[in-house]
């Protein structure tokens, strides 16, 4: 399952970024973009564990001394655990991944240039674009048993957060945000708990540096 729904995100966004969307996607530009921006929810659902912080993990500062950075100059880089590794699965084309030792918590990392989209005439190349039609093509995958989109803060930048809960149980939280000419989309899927854990780290650490987080 983990691998199947990583290539599903990454086919999402890959695929998409070559074809447009069909007649849903006004309908998820409603759904994902509307929402206001997210204080306090920590997890896909409210079945799922929350921060028992009272304020936004953008807002908690957090110690990256057991953190490694890791990333590359193309998609950006970002801090994790220090025993997570580098992790590849074949059927997920270029992007950079990198997982927990068990390989059930996953971090996949991809940028996209406004030439490697394909868009229609009255689509404007950007964040809320692709975090659409991330969403309108989760809406209709069959292994998606939960699914919001709400607007989040990421590496100080405005972010489309797309939540998935499976019907397996796993989670998976994806940030598309802009910086610059690049729209970026940092994914990471596993546990709820290790989603507590290191969205604050993903989120204060992201940074085109390779040697400063959040830089």
């Amino acid at each position: 399952m983990k691998n199947k729904i990583l290539l599903t995100s990454v086919t999402l966004l890959s695929a998409l970024m070559v074809a447009a969307c069909g007649n849903g996607e006004k309908k998820t530009a409603e759904t994902a973009a509307a929402p206001t921006t997210e204080v306090t929810t920590v997890a896909p659902t409210t079945t799922a564990p929350t921060t028992t912080a009272s304020a936004s993990s953008t807002e908690k500062k957090v110690s990256f001394e057991d953190t490694q950075r890791v990333g590359r100059e193309e998609s950006g880089y970002i801090n994790v655990p220090k025993d997570w590794a580098t992790y590849q699965d074949k059927h997920t084309g270029s992007q950079f991944q990198f997982s927990s030792p068990d390989k059930y918590n996953i971090l996949s990392m991809n940028a996209y240039t406004k030439d490697s989209v394909k868009l229609k005439d009255d689509e404007k190349f950007g964040a809320e674009l692709l975090a659409n039609r991330l969403y309108n093509n989760w809406e209709n995958n069959k292994q998606v048993k939960q699914l919001q989109g709400v607007k989040a803060k990421f590496a100080g930048e405005q972010a489309f957060l797309v939540k998935v809960v499976f019907t397996d149980g796993k989670y998976m939280y994806e940030w598309v945000f802009q910086k610059g000419e690049k729209v970026y989309a940092v994914a990471l899927e596993g546990t709820a708990d290790t989603i507590n854990t290191l969205r604050p780290f993903f989120e204060q650490s992201f940074g085109l540096d390779p040697n400063t987080p959040g830089k």
